[in-house]
């Protein structure tokens, strides 16, 4: 399937010609008929338009192999794909999420260029308007999310993966893994300040007032761009449809316990105090709308940070055990991607670990080091000793397994959903 995309690594120049290439060619081979390359259902297929297709993709990819009959069994699927999600009815995306992600597109293409005239320059001389772009966008933005949609409901969705699956893919495949690299096995305390209780006080008694206000008739949109100190605020708080699990647990309880135009009580999280206010409910998710009195570290809140971390150091240096100290007062952290006390990092990659990398680099082995500021949290790092290379356990990559065989089943299952479209809507190809 041929995605329209934009990419920064692609001259200024190149990308808009390629851009408007996309965008207007079909609209062209309209009125250039000179044979038809395939019929599908009641769409055709013209052989300019494999043609354009194929002389675009050489053009912005030199080193390319396809070849035109790949171009046109693509252009084939692709309208296999719409017939389908037609004839199912499919309408996945809302006004509102098309016209995001049109703005975000063309964000991303006034990002190539000088300045934002200079892009409407560029659209003058090609003899386009900015709103004829964005239309021909529109369409390619709802005619991508039909096409995910019904891949993901007739194909993706019906696809699981038991444990076997992935044993049997570990086993076939072990002897073409690589070695599991050398690591070193880096423990970590680490101490977070947190906020005191007289800013939470505070806090809420702000949000108490905002809700008198509320109670008291006045429009809750505005008091978001008015008081809320979440980003969403200059947006009326709106945070969209979201499902259970993507916000903190406190706020995910209240939302989905709510009634669609109800306002809750102030709820606490770590990150202050809420208003939430449901205004739709839909497939396990919920619209909401919030006001967020934001709560921040004080002075006195990271002082007592420190205080602790360096009594922490001072029983290290007393003989205290370090994985025990760890375990005992260590807030959950992070080094790299890992929330745990005790971890593994490739001995060739510390340098990637932001500031912290430096001082891994600089332990020998059971050394510890001293207490490290960093991004407004204090560690202390031990190098507990290294791994040598070996074969990797089943354990070690099983998740990466998992997304191997996900991928090897979704291009399987597809490959077959496409063949039997094949049998069940007509396709005759002529060249």
């Amino acid at each position: 399937m041929l995605i329209i995309s934009v990419t920064a690594n692609i001259s200024v120049k190149k990308v808009f010609i390629t851009l408007i290439f996309l965008l207007f060619s079909v609209s062209m081979f309209a009125e250039e008929v000179d044979g038809i390359a395939a019929v599908v259902g009641n769409e055709i297929i013209l052989k300019s338009e494999v043609e354009r297709y194929y002389e675009e993709l050489i053009y912005s990819s030199p080193q390319t192999s396809i070849t035109k009959e790949e171009i046109l069994q693509m252009l084939i699927e692709e309208k296999l794909i719409m017939e389908k999600a037609n004839n199912e009815d499919i309408h996945p995306i809302t006004d509102r999420e098309l016209e995001m992600q049109l703005e975000q597109i063309i964000q991303n293409i006034v990002s190539n260029f000088g300045s934002y005239q200079e892009f409407l320059i560029a659209l003058q001389n090609e003899g386009l308007t900015l709103d004829k772009l964005k239309e021909k966008y529109r369409e390619e933005i709802s005619k991508q999310s039909i096409k995910e949609a019904i891949i993901r409901q007739e194909v993706f969705s019906k696809i699981s993966i038991s444990e076997y699956d992935k044993k049997q893919f570990y086993q076939t495949h072990l002897d073409s893994l690589p070695l599991r690299p050398k690591m070193v096995k880096i423990a970590q305390i680490i101490i977070k300040p947190v906020v005191g209780d007289n800013e939470f006080k505070e806090a809420l008694n702000k949000i108490e007032k905002i809700k008198s206000k509320i109670d008291n008739g006045e429009d809750f949109e505005e008091l978001a761009k008015q008081y809320s100190d979440c980003p969403t605020g200059k947006n009326g708080g709106d945070l969209g449809y979201f499902p259970r699990g993507q916000m903190v647990k406190p706020f995910e309880e209240v939302a989905f316990s709510l009634n669609i135009g109800e306002v809750s009580e102030p709820v606490k999280t770590k990150f202050g105090y809420h208003l939430i206010r449901i205004d739709d409910k839909k497939d396990g998710e919920v619209k909401a709308k919030h006001i967020l009195i934001a709560t921040d570290i004080s002075e006195q809140d990271k002082a007592e940070a420190e205080k602790k971390i360096n009594e922490i150091y001072q029983e290290l240096e007393n003989g205290a055990d370090f994985v025990e100290l760890a375990e005992e007062y260590s807030d959950s952290g992070r080094i790299g991607e890992e929330t745990t006390i005790v971890q593994e990092y490739p001995v060739d990659e510390i340098d990637k670990i932001p500031t912290l990398g430096e001082v891994i680099k600089e332990l020998k082995e059971n050394e510890y080091s001293e207490v490290v500021e960093f991004d407004g949290n204090y560690y202390i790092i031990k190098n507990l000793g290294y791994v040598k290379p070996h074969p990797y356990k089943y354990e070690e990559i099983s998740h990466q397994i998992e997304d191997l065989v996900l991928q090897k089943k979704q291009q399987e299952a597809l490959k077959k959903w496409l063949q039997d479209l094949k049998k069940e809507i007509f396709v005759k190809v002529y060249i």
